[in-house]
């Protein structure tokens, strides 16, 4: 097997595990043997965990490809492997699920480990390297255990791109887009307590949520300048003007009602001159929390935004955009549940909804004060963040999948016609 970055006519690469196949050379498929011959190569590397350890990532094969595949090694863009753990392996399968990357999953006698192939390989660095080492080393355990991975250099001395990532294979695992709307349907068919469904995964998530950005900030972090600000007002009300010309019907109609008061709400992100910009998530939502076998949860993906260009993925942006991103998505969580649900309890789903993030945005902020690091979360972004968040999944929504438009439209209604009393936004 040999690892390759390919580059088309129009110079964007892509990431290739390579094999002979006869008298020709092609890209590998799950079953093929290449994710195990990457994960037998993080023996290579011994290394604790942490710290990490990186080295040269040596010829996966010895022999030179066919003559039918023109291929050269490139000593001026060398591959790096990071090693953190390593286990033995001795079969592969793919993960049948749409994905923009490939993963395929590693079996062997101590348990298994996912492989993800980075298909479109970024001309820049990827955040997702500095941020699970910085996790690793700051000893946090709610995610998949990194194993390693492989980064190739994109220009001599120049910046890392993220080729391959192998974390641990978590048994079972459901997302929160099933794990979640479990729990609320069980809560409002009566089958289990507002504890267990709602306020117990509340908490746990505002304790995780808060100790990833305890691991990733600076002991003084940064903070942003007025321009900044502006700037993601700019961005966020060019959201709404998306929003705005891409839906139609009676959403465009109630959209239009409210573009106003919305404007307005974003406009208070031009006011966020001063706060604390961390090392973030970047695409946090609990469809990015898994719930293993154990019962566990852990966060995954740490690849930010993707619809983000890479600058603004590595940039250090607020805490509150993680914050809101969770928040929000258990809104929609319940949205899914009124949906999807016939005949459900309506007023107990909002009883969930709200008992939920309630417990979640209490558990986050307790954790920070207890750390001494409260300040790390500007109250006056959530709000505005979480219509942002709205106005994205309108944009989603017109663009790729229109059944989706009811939960920004519910998203809406319920922030500016009917606004649940107590509510914690």
């Amino acid at each position: 097997m040999t690892l390759a970055v390919v580059e088309d006519a129009d110079g964007r690469r892509f990431a290739a595990p390579l094999v002979r196949d006869g008298d020709r050379v092609r890209r590998a498929l799950p079953g093929d043997g290449a994710a195990l011959a990457l994960v037998s190569h993080l023996s290579l590397v011994e290394a604790p965990l942490p710290p990490l350890v990186e080295a040269p990532l040596p010829p996966l094969v010895e022999a030179p490809l066919p003559p039918l595949v023109e291929a050269r090694s490139d000593r001026d863009h060398p591959f790096t492997l990071t090693t953190w753990q390593h286990a033995p392996v001795d079969s592969e399968r793919a993960i049948d699920v749409d994905q923009s990357n490939e993963s395929v999953i590693v079996h062997g006698p101590g348990g298994g480990a996912v492989v993800k192939w980075v298909v479109r390989v970024s001309d820049g660095d990827d955040p997702a390297p500095a941020r699970v080492s910085r996790l690793v080393e700051a000893v946090f355990e709610a995610m998949p255990t990194p194993w390693g991975m492989v980064q190739w250099e994109t220009a001599p001395g120049g910046p890392l791109a993220l080729v391959a990532m192998v974390t641990e294979l978590v048994r079972d695992a459901r997302d929160g887009w099933e794990w979640a709307v479990a729990y609320a349907r069980a809560y409002a068919s009566g089958a289990a307590s507002l504890h267990t469904t709602a306020t117990a995964p509340g908490e746990t998530l505002g304790r995780i949520v808060a100790a990833m950005h305890l691991g990733l900030a600076d002991a003084v972090p940064p903070v942003a300048d007025p321009e900044r600000a502006v700037a993601w007002r700019d961005e966020a009300t060019a959201g709404l003007d998306d929003a705005l010309a891409l839906m139609d019907g009676d959403e465009l109609v109630r959209l239009e009602s409210h573009a106003d008061a919305l404007r307005e709400e974003l406009g208070a992100l031009a006011d966020a001159a001063g706060t604390p910009l961390i090392p973030i998530h970047g695409d946090l939502h609990v469809g990015q929390v898994l719930r293993g076998a154990d019962a566990s949860y852990r966060v995954t993906d740490f690849d930010g935004n993707p619809v983000a260009t890479p600058a603004e993925r590595l940039a250090p942006q607020p805490a509150a955009v993680d914050v809101a991103g969770m928040a929000q998505s258990l809104d929609h969580v319940a949205y899914v549940v009124l949906h999807r649900t016939p005949g459900v309890d309506a007023d107990a789903v909002q009883t969930w909804r709200t008992a939920v993030v309630g417990a979640f945005l209490a558990s986050y902020r307790a954790t920070l004060a207890a750390a001494g690091r409260a300040a790390l979360l500007d109250e006056a972004l959530l709000a505005p963040l979480r219509m942002r968040q709205v106005c994205r999944e309108y944009v989603y929504a017109g663009r790729h999948l229109p059944h989706w438009r009811y939960v920004p439209d519910r998203a809406v209604r319920d922030r500016y016609e009917s606004p649940t009393e107590g509510s914690d936004r």
